[in-house]
């Protein structure tokens, strides 16, 4: 992919301050990644022993309702009681699925058993008891532990680990792919990958696979490949496969100028055709890396969608307010914009920056919101220029007491 196909002349891009001046990792096959970075990646043997201890955890039981009752343990927690006597505390996840097959509200489960924080200053208010523990096994009884408006008798699967915790409350038409089988594929689809961003445990796996410069089909690419996939055991994301090039990874782990590709995601219900399935992860791979110039055009572009002389702290906030993001995570994408504009300078006054701002935030969250962030900054890696020129001219107008709104009074 070089510059005379690319059809523009030469040009600087965001990236290349990583590869003109960090140690890259082209003697291990990938010329587009730190040194440093590809120190902290992981293999698929060392990916692949963890995994397999990780699920030594699950105890998977098929059992009905009738076969569980809501208790307070001995430690004063709510816990379901298995008619073998384990007991077994729900995770927050497990509170979901018991609330929604209850009809009842997750959060109100949920903040039964969270300590009360003092909104301004860092001391806890009050802590929950073994007297909010008995309420919340009221509600479990009450809800979905209620013969006469669900049936008891139904199998479901319950996902529990050895450390006494229920994972998940699942239908029994749930679909589990074991996450062993989904790495599997990705290593038969990608020999020599390294894991990058890697998050994962026994239920949950969720990363990037960064693809070797030697099955490139294109080794004269001034960008790298990678496929990044995700797979719950428990219902907490279906399962996902998205090819993207990227220009560079710098020391910190951060991506830069990433494009992705059309990704696969497939639910957990009922007869899944593994085999099928398998088959669509390789070729969605196989028929998109590299992808089409188009699209890495579609983010570069980004750099000409200037701010027109207003302060990026409004548009950053302008651009949140408008995607409805919570106060915390505002301010963790202006804090993330300063970051970007300290490494490549002006050229961060841009929708170009504001998109990277997005990207760099979502890695340091958990794996959903990770998700859910780079997402956004795909949204708007694809905004018009008469839309984001509308963002701007809103963005004028926000005064300091609407940004303090906005971002907090940390800003």
């Amino acid at each position: 992919m070089n510059d005379e196909r690319l059809g523009r002349e030469k040009e600087s891009y965001a990236g290349d301050f990583v590869l003109k001046n960090q140690t890259t990792s082209e003697a291990e096959g990938f010329k587009n990644v730190s040194k440093t970075w590809y120190s902290k990646c992981q293999t698929y043997d060392e990916v692949f022993e963890k995994v397999a201890n990780d699920q030594n955890k699950i105890r998977d039981i098929r059992g009905s309702l009738s076969d569980f009752t809501p208790v307070v343990n001995e430690g004063g927690e709510a816990a379901l009681q298995y008619k073998d006597g384990r007991e077994f505390v729900p995770t927050d996840h497990a509170l979901k699925n018991i609330a929604v097959a209850g009809r009842t509200s997750d959060w109100f489960l949920r903040d039964l058993r969270e300590d009360k924080n003092h909104q301004t200053k860092d001391e806890v208010v009050f802590k929950r008891d073994k007297g909010d523990a008995e309420l919340l096994v009221h509600c479990l009884k009450q809800t979905l532990w209620n013969g006469s408006r669900f049936d008891q008798d139904v199998e479901r699967l319950w996902r529990t680990w050895s450390d006494g915790t229920l994972r998940a409350m699942l239908s029994n038409k749930y679909a589990i792919v074991n996450n062993e089988w989904m790495l599997n594929i990705v290593r038969e689809t990608i020999p020599g990958g390294m894991l990058s961003h890697w998050r994962g445990d026994a239920d949950n796996i969720f990363g990037n696979v960064l693809i070797p410069d030697s099955i490139r089909e294109e080794d004269d690419s001034d960008y790298g490949g990678m496929l990044s996939i995700g797979n719950s055991e428990i219902g907490m994301r279906r399962i996902s496969s998205c090819p993207s090039v990227f220009r560079a990874i710098c020391m910190n782990g951060c991506i830069w100028d990433e494009e992705k590709g059309k990704g696969i995601r497939q639910v957990h219900r009922g007869e899944l055709d593994l085999q099928l399935l398998g088959q669509q992860i390789k070729a969605n791979l196989t028929n998109q890396i590299p992808l089409l110039n188009r699209g890495i055009d579609l983010l570069l572009k980004l750099k000409g969608f200037g701010c027109d002389g207003v302060p990026m702290s409004r548009i950053i906030g302008q651009v949140t307010k408008e995607l409805k993001v919570s106060k915390k995570q505002s301010f963790g994408v202006l804090k993330a914009f300063l970051v970007e504009k300290d490494e490549v300078g002006s050229m961060a006054n841009s929708a170009f920056g504001v998109v990277n701002a997005f990207t760099r935030f979502g890695q340091t969250l958990g794996d959903a919101d990770w998700v859910k962030f780079d997402e956004v900054g795909g949204r708007l890696a694809n905004i018009k220029e008469s839309k984001w020129n509308s963002t701007v001219q809103s963005a004028r107008s926000i005064d300091e007491k609407e940004l303090e709104k906005i971002f907090g009074s940390a800003a």
